[in-house]
């Protein structure tokens, strides 16, 4: 019954942080496309890595009234390595400061 969630919800929620974090950092449309179509595996794979071993110890040894919190903890490190591995394009400086030596 959780099998077909496994599978697609991992190319659905990964598609969307990196769609939404591309928007957020001013890019076009296809410019979002193409950072999802370049990351989407590599993320995937190390959300299998990441994630596989945190549940199998979270629901082996963290009683079912922590198992939640333990998630929210360990989504942090999650997202803070998705930042991390995944930054924003480098921005060259087109215009100078206004005011600058004034």
């Amino acid at each position: 019954e959780n099998q077909p969630q496994f599978v697609y919800w991992g190319w659905f929620s990964n598609g969307y942080y990196h769609a939404v974090l591309g928007a957020l950092q001013g890019m076009t449309p296809v410019q979002i496309y193409d950072r999802v179509a370049d990351t989407l595996w590599d993320t995937l794979k190390a959300q299998w890595v990441f994630w596989i071993p945190v549940q199998l110890l979270n629901f082996k040894f963290v009683p079912l009234r922590h198992q939640l919190n333990l998630v929210l903890v360990v989504s942090l490190v999650w997202t803070t390595f998705l930042s991390i591995s995944f930054p924003p394009p480098k921005v060259g400086i087109t215009e100078e400061k206004k005011g600058e030596g004034k």
